[in-house]
C-alpha cells in the first residue's frame, strides 16, 4: 500500500535554469554531460563546496557573471500546477521532497517558505552527505516520513534517478507533466 510519494525538486517541483545559463555561455550539455554530472553528484553529496565556481572555470567566465546571468533567465521558476496536485496529495499520503543540492541548500534558489507549505519533509543531499543515486539518499527519505521503501513513490525527471529508487524497493515514476504524473500515481496506488 503506498502512504508516501516524494518528489525531486530541480526539474519537477522547480524549472531549474542551469541548461539556458550553462548553453548561453557556449557550453554543450550533451559533450559535457560526464563533467556536469561529476561536478553535480560531488556538490549535492557534500563533498565539494565550490560546484558553481568550477562550471563557471570550465566555462571561461567570472562566477559573479554566471550567477548572475542564471539568476536574470526567465526560465526558473516553481512549477505550480505541480503544487496545487500536491496540495491534493496530502490529503491522502505523506509528502516529501529529496534534492540533490549543494551545502548552499535550495534556499539560495527559492523562496523555501513555498516548500515548506507544500512538503511534510525536506531533504537536501549535501545536508545528509549521500545524494540520488546512492540508496542512502532514499532511505533516508522515507525514514523521515516514517515509511517503508517499498510504501514510496518516488518522481523524478531524470531516469537514473528513479532506476536508484527503484534499485531500492520504490516505486518511480519519470516525470513528464503532471497530466502523466497523475495518470501513473493512480495505477501505482491502486
Amino acid at each position: 500500500m503506498i502512504k508516501a510519494i516524494i518528489f525531486d525538486c530541480f526539474g519537477v517541483v522547480f524549472q531549474d535554469n542551469f541548461g539556458p545559463t550553462y548553453e548561453y555561455f557556449g557550453g554543450d550539455l550533451n559533450k559535457d554531460k560526464d563533467f556536469i554530472a561529476d561536478i553535480m553528484h560531488q556538490a549535492s553529496s557534500g563533498k565539494i563546496q565550490n560546484g558553481p565556481q568550477q562550471i563557471a572555470d570550465h566555462l571561461g567566465v567570472d562566477l559573479d557573471e554566471w550567477s548572475q546571468v542564471r539568476a536574470n533567465m526567465d526560465s526558473a521558476g516553481y512549477n505550480h500546477e505541480l503544487l496545487e496536485f500536491v496540495k491534493q496529495l496530502r490529503k491522502e499520503y505523506k509528502v516529501g521532497l529529496l534534492s540533490n543540492i549543494g551545502p548552499s541548500g535550495l534556499s539560495n534558489y527559492m523562496d523555501y517558505s513555498v516548500l515548506e507549505e507544500h512538503f511534510e519533509d525536506i531533504v537536501e543531499s549535501a545536508k545528509i552527505g549521500f545524494a540520488k543515486p546512492e540508496a542512502r539518499a532514499y532511505e533516508i527519505a522515507a525514514n523521515r516520513l516514517g515509511v517503508r521503501l517499498d510504501e514510496c513513490i518516488f518522481i523524478d525527471d531524470r531516469q537514473e534517478y528513479v532506476d536508484g529508487a527503484t534499485h531500492v524497493g520504490m516505486h518511480a515514476v519519470l516525470f513528464e507533466d503532471v497530466n502523466q504524473l497523475k495518470d501513473k500515481i493512480r495505477r501505482t496506488s491502486s
